[in-house]
Order: structure tokens, then C-alpha cells, then sequence
């Protein structure tokens, strides 16, 4: 008998430990191929410029990330969110943060053009940034690794005013134009290709509000009127200073921004006709989005980027379930994701960086 415990004792002593081993090396497989608990970060201007686009991009960032969690409750999401102030420097400061402080390797954001500050930092830090409103002539200047965007190109904006105007019979164009890098873009744009005669192009600070003199110096029998101004106290401030001035009323070319006067129709007063380009986007899913959004929020989403910076957070998801949470191996994911069907249109990568294939159509205000 106690020839046969001898023997039992040496089989367990090998056995045991074999197993263990083969246990231990499943376990580690099984964790490795799960990410651990993702940290994501979002950079929204929520208090600035941009607040109305910014908040709804937060709030979509946030939906996107409780519709994943249920798609995979298994898998622990944790979001950490930070105000741009539509600040280049603020947005630094924000990034910083969010990578030092809070461990974050991949972000949304932030709202517009402050972007362009924050990419470089993105590559130098190999974390995955993801534009949701800003595409503009950085994507095409440099190639880039950790900079994403699905959101409509800069160029799109301009070029379907360029086509509107020249399909018209204006002798000549004025511009009065933002200091900013996505109103620099537009205005190169229209530039090198609108047909019109520009007679004037000027540009102001973002604190300008008093136009008058610059006004002044547009020639009377000026056709078409480019206002690319920042915000709704400049866009009230200029017209209102043009119809105290003046008796002419050019017709007048801008961007989506002018949606978000309240009300937009108010400016019809002064007696312009207000032409302005928008992104396209499939009006079915749209209406889906709306739905969405509404049931969870209980407002409607306001700005054009929400249901883009929706798309972006659930690719970004998505794309880290596949690879982990190595920020090289996501971003190839990113940049070869094709005819994802989002609630923004489908998104088409095609190995770059930018979205390609969105279009822009000008729209009549009335």
C-alpha cells in the first residue's frame, strides 16, 4: 500500500503542475485577446464658439459608447471628456492631460479647427486621434499615422460654392473671410476657382465686430458676397452694419454656421438671399440618428457633426475589439475600414487617413 501512495504522490507531483501550466498559458491566450478596460477620451468645445456642435458631439461620443457596452458588456469602457473652449491652447492642455494624467491612447476631437494643433502631438505620442469636424489641407500636406477624420472636406465646403457660382452670371465676388485655418482652406479654394472677379478680400480676427470700414471698401456693383465669419455675433454684427451702409444686397455665400443663428431666418430681414453649403448625408439614417439621440437625451441634436463623431467613436470601438489596445495595429484598422454603413452616410477609408467620397450641395435659405 504504501508502495502504491509512493507511486500516486510522483504522478500527481507531475501531473499537477502540467496542468496548471496548460490552465495558465489558456488564461493568458484568452486575456490577451480581450482588450483590458479601454480608456477613451473626448476633446469637445462645450462652453465656447463651437458649444452647439460641441455638445452634441459629446453627447454622441457618450451614445456611442452605451450602445457598444451593450453590444459587449463584457468589455469595460471608460470615457473621460474635456472642454477645447474652442482654444488651440486649451486643446493642447486637454490632450496633455487626458495622455499624461488619465492614460488615454485614443481620442475624439476635438470640435473645428483646433485640431490643427493637437495633431502633431498625436503623432509624437502614437495616440489614435479622430476628427468628427475638422478635414482640412493638413490631411493632404503630410501623411499621417495616428490622425484620423471622417468628417466632410474643407475643400468640399468651398468647392460647391465655386460650382454655384459659376453657374451664375456674377461680374464680381467679394470676400470677407475668419482668420482661422478651416477659413483659410475655403478661401484658397475659392481663390483658385471661382470665375467672378474678386474686387475685395479681406480677412478679420475673431473678436471683430466692427465691420464698417471694411465695408466701406467693397465696390458698389459688387455681385456675390463670401461671408466666412466665425460665429453668430460677427455673422449679426456685419449684416446689420452692411444694411446701415448701404442700399445694395449682393447675394451672399457662406457655410452651415448660419444654421445655428436663432433664429437663421432673421437675417432675411435685411433683404439678402443667403446661399450656404452642407454636407449630404443619407436622410433616412439622419432621421434614425435624430430618433436615437432624442430617446436618449430628449433634445434634438444640434450641428451637423454629431452623427459623424457618433460613426467615429463606434469605428474606434470596434476597431480596438479587433486589434487591443495597440495604437499602430487600430490605426491601420481605421484607415482600412470601407463601406461602413453609419448613421452619417458610408464611410470609406481606402488605406488614407480621411474619409473619402462625401459630398457638399448649396442650399437656399428661406
Amino acid at each position: 500500500m504504501y508502495t502504491f501512495f509512493c507511486a500516486l504522490r510522483r504522478l500527481i507531483s507531475v501531473f499537477v503542475p502540467a496542468h496548471l501550466s496548460l490552465l495558465i498559458l489558456i488564461t493568458d491566450s484568452v486575456r490577451a485577446e480581450s482588450p483590458r478596460v479601454i480608456l477613451i477620451g473626448g476633446i469637445f468645445d462645450l462652453t465656447a464658439g463651437g458649444a452647439i456642435w460641441g455638445k452634441t458631439e459629446r453627447n454622441s461620443f457618450e451614445l456611442a459608447i452605451r450602445d457598444f457596452r451593450r453590444r459587449h458588456p463584457e468589455v469595460p469602457v471608460e470615457p473621460r471628456v474635456e472642454d477645447s473652449m474652442f482654444s488651440s491652447r486649451q486643446t493642447v492642455s486637454a490632450f496633455q492631460k487626458l495622455v499624461s494624467v488619465d492614460g488615454v491612447s485614443f481620442v475624439v476631437g476635438p470640435t473645428w479647427e483646433t485640431a490643427v494643433a493637437m495633431m502633431p502631438l498625436c503623432e509624437a505620442k502614437h495616440v489614435v486621434c479622430f476628427l468628427p469636424s475638422y478635414n482640412g489641407k493638413e490631411f493632404s500636406a503630410r501623411p499621417w499615422r495616428y490622425n484620423f477624420t471622417a468628417w466632410f472636406h474643407d475643400r468640399g465646403y468651398a468647392s460647391a460654392i465655386v460650382d454655384h457660382l459659376n453657374q451664375g452670371s456674377f461680374p464680381s465676388l467679394a470676400i470677407f473671410a475668419a482668420l482661422t485655418p478651416y477659413y483659410d482652406g475655403l478661401v484658397e479654394t475659392i481663390e483658385s476657382g471661382a470665375r467672378p472677379s474678386i474686387v475685395s478680400n479681406q480677412r478679420v480676427t475673431l473678436e471683430e465686430r466692427d465691420f464698417r470700414t471694411m465695408i466701406s471698401k467693397v465696390p458698389r456693383d459688387v455681385g456675390a458676397l463670401v461671408m466666412l465669419l466665425d460665429n453668430a455675433g460677427q455673422i449679426q454684427a456685419f449684416l446689420k452694419q452692411w444694411s446701415e451702409l448701404r442700399l445694395d444686397r449682393p447675394v451672399i455665400y457662406t457655410d452651415d454656421l448660419i444654421l445655428y443663428l436663432e433664429p437663421p431666418e432673421d437675417i432675411l430681414r435685411y433683404g439678402f438671399k443667403v446661399r450656404y453649403s452642407f454636407p449630404v448625408m443619407n436622410e433616412a439614417r439622419q432621421t434614425d440618428f435624430i430618433k436615437r439621440y432624442e430617446s436618449e437625451f430628449k433634445i434634438k441634436p444640434e450641428g451637423s457633426s454629431g452623427c459623424v463623431a457618433y460613426d467615429e467613436t463606434t469605428i474606434l470601438l470596434e476597431c480596438i475589439m479587433k486589434e487591443g489596445l495597440d495604437t499602430s495595429k487600430v490605426g491601420s484598422c481605421i484607415s482600412n475600414t470601407n463601406n461602413f454603413h453609419g448613421y452619417s452616410g458610408t464611410i470609406s477609408f481606402e488605406g488614407s487617413q480621411a474619409v473619402n467620397g462625401r459630398e457638399m450641395e448649396v442650399r437656399s435659405l428661406s
